[in-house]
């Protein structure tokens, strides 16, 4: 079975994007243009049986390009399969496994050092725990990520009440005053294309944590997330009180029917002000208003982040960090 694949490099290009769209393990975080405004150098393949492309792999590597090494940017980088509804279930995982077998073990005898980021629609990954299982060299190891999803369907109308909303529902008890806080005071939601100030209160919240940015870094953040924005593959939303003060930014990506929570942004002077949360539960209609029925609030891998995303009723969904290291090399 393993001689009827070959991995073909390719560029990041059109047909790239398009084969991304179509795949269910698709993300902004692989879209050509994403990748392009990070300067880093990457590897990029279609894994091919025969002539028919199954699915695209893309790498992000070293200077030297023998290890890859991945990006803190790209939350979801390596296999993304192609559509494969025409298959039955036997067919599917079938096609899933030997891609992948095939795949796992080029990459295993390619690359000095391997560091896969999976989207949470890949849970088969049996072929990469059983490379060199039955011998001394190098394995993967695995380590499990978590995310919180949200369902935005039923904003897709204007709801007549909070509690008719799940989500509101299924959110914490301090969220959903939270919540009720701001409609009460007022805090309003309007898309954003103040790209310098969401840079400057994004150093102002990792000041805050201790973090320091760079004038430079924050300029560079701004042009990026102006970038994506003008080629539509993000969008972005401030929240400000009654008086009309900013006090809250959040980025969201944008593929198909699917936003990713991206970067967000406060004034640590306005964390009273009930704009962090609606930053987000007030971009929820607005995003259904775009066509988004599911949100991926991108990571609850942190106590604090994770306990504040959560605390949004979302679906907990796992997914998988891979990683190999040969010892000689």
């Amino acid at each position: 079975m393993k001689n009827k694949f070959s991995l073909e490099p390719c560029e990041l290009d059109q047909n790239w994007d398009s084969f991304i769209a179509t795949s269910p393990h698709g993300t902004p975080f692989v879209h050509s243009q994403f990748i392009a405004l990070l300067d880093v150098k990457y590897h990029a393949y279609y894994c091919c049986k025969g002539n028919e492309k199954i699915a695209a792999v893309l790498l992000i590597v070293d200077e030297h390009e023998q290890r890859v090494v991945g990006h803190h940017d790209v939350i979801h980088d390596g296999i993304m399969h192609r559509n494969i509804d025409h298959l039955n279930r036997a067919q599917r995982h079938s096609e899933l496994f030997a891609a992948q077998e095939y795949i796992a073990e080029y990459l295993a005898e390619r690359y000095a050092q391997v560091t896969l980021k999976l989207h949470p629609a890949i849970q088969d990954i049996r072929a990469f725990l059983w490379v060199n299982y039955h011998n001394d060299g190098p394995k993967y190891a695995v380590t499990p990520r978590y995310t919180s999803v949200l369902e935005l369907d039923e904003f897709a109308a204007p709801l007549s009440a909070l509690e008719h909303s799940d989500n509101y529902n299924n959110s914490s008890v301090s969220r959903r005053q939270e919540i009720r806080y701001g409609i009460k005071k007022q805090v309003t939601l309007s898309e954003s294309y103040d790209f310098t100030l969401f840079a400057h209160y994004y150093g102002l919240t990792m000041a805050r944590q201790g973090i320091e940015i760079s004038p430079a870094q924050l300029d560079t953040l701004a042009v990026r997330i102006k970038s994506l924005a003008q080629q539509g593959l993000l969008c972005m939303y401030q929240a400000h009180t009654s008086n009309q003060e900013i006090g809250s930014f959040a980025t969201y990506l944008l593929q198909g029917d699917t936003a990713y929570y991206f970067y967000g942004a406060n004034h640590p002077e306005m964390r009273d002000s009930h704009t962090g949360t609606a930053v987000l539960w007030q971009a929820f209609p607005l995003l259904a208003q775009k066509g988004v029925s599911k949100l991926d609030l991108e990571g609850i891998n942190s106590p604090q982040r994770g306990w504040f995303k959560l605390s949004f009723g979302g679906n907990v969904e796992p997914y998988f960090h891979i990683r190999l290291d040969k010892t000689d090399a």
